[in-house]
């Protein structure tokens, strides 16, 4: 799914005047804008935008317009650049080449020409440059995901898109090209007939917008192990995410003869969700003392635990429960902890 507004240029425009030609000895500004559908919570974490320079303008005799010469690690682009140069008034061209690019940057660690923030303006040289947003203090190298996208024929395409991960949402970004100088206006309107060679703002969108996924681990601590063989320790999680249905999931945790301590990993839990645990069984053999978490889900990044202790009963027969609930929502998150129970 290509969401990003691409920037989609007309070169190729007959000059009325050699005065008018476009000047490529300057240097033209460059800045970026997040919708405001996610600017808020992209805020919280700061997003960078390398930038790679993919191309060098070079001035058309007789036109007001210019084309490009691929540079450096994108040599390799000549051939589809030279189809750039005509225009591309759907940006269908643009966004290709941006992917061509893209992949060239996530196969040979291209290093940036330059980085960027969202809230401050580049001084460029006219050309074209890729832009790839990333989370501030995380490489990009270390945000680039390849998904999969389908195409009209049945057929899939490999395609490249860098990540930014807030407390509770993923977006991505696919790889987006930006021709200076332009005459695109703000919302990327063609001015080519009536406007001048100037800079550009860019408004990033995400192409794909998810909340992402956290994980839970439940820890089990006996103070002495008892019975004979091993000893099962059953557990129901309840979440109920943000958005969506509630569900439920069964997890065990066995104790080894003479072990004392164990734990499982439940993954894909929905960042925002409230969890509830309830420890349905552990065993005939002994009693429930704790069952108080160790942390607070402060993002998705962050595991959530859950520890429960018990004692050793000899000849305790009954069964027991406790629930241990997590919530977490736009203040901070808290336990609410039950009490155990005979059965």
């Amino acid at each position: 799914m290509l969401g990003v507004m691409v920037l989609a240029i007309v070169l190729v425009v007959p000059s009325v005047s050699r005065s008018l030609a476009v000047d490529l000895s300057n240097t033209y500004p460059l800045s970026f804008a997040m919708m405001p559908d996610f600017e808020e919570d992209l805020s919280t974490v700061g997003v960078d935008i390398d930038l790679f320079k993919v191309a060098d303008a070079v001035e058309m005799d007789g036109y007001d317009a210019y084309s490009f010469e691929a540079v450096g690690a994108f040599e390799g682009l000549s051939g589809p650049l030279s189809g750039a140069a005509a225009g591309d008034p759907d940006g269908a061209n643009y966004a290709a080449l941006g992917q061509m690019a893209g992949q060239i940057v996530a196969d040979n660690n291209v290093e940036a020409f330059d980085t960027v923030s969202s809230s401050s303006t580049a001084q460029l040289m006219p050309g074209l440059y890729l832009a790839m947003p990333h989370k501030r203090g995380v490489a990009l190298a270390d945000s680039i995901e390849h998904t999969l996208v389908d195409g009209s024929d049945g057929s899939q395409t490999n395609n490249v898109v860098s990540v930014v991960k807030t407390a509770q949402n993923k977006y991505e970004f696919s790889p987006v090209l930006v021709a200076l100088p332009s005459r695109m206006g703000s919302l990327g309107n063609n001015t080519a007939n009536t406007g001048d060679w100037t800079g550009y703002r860019m408004t990033l969108k995400a192409t794909s917008t998810t909340r992402d996924d956290g994980t839970l681990v439940i820890n089990k601590n006996v103070d002495r192990y008892g019975g004979s063989g091993e000893q099962r320790f059953v557990f129901e999680i309840t979440v109920a995410p943000v958005e969506g249905d509630s569900f439920t999931r069964i997890e065990s945790i066995v104790l080894e003869e003479g072990s004392t301590s164990g734990s499982v990993t439940v993954d894909n839990i929905p960042a925002g969700s409230t969890v509830t645990v309830e420890e349905t069984y552990y065993g005939t053999n002994y009693t429930y003392v704790s069952g108080n978490g160790s942390q607070v889900l402060a993002d998705a990044d962050v595991v959530l635990e859950f520890n429960f202790r018990n004692e050793l009963v000899e000849n305790h027969k009954h069964g027991s429960s406790v629930n241990n609930t997590y919530v977490y929502g736009e203040e901070g998150g808290h336990f609410e902890n039950g009490q155990g129970g005979n059965e």
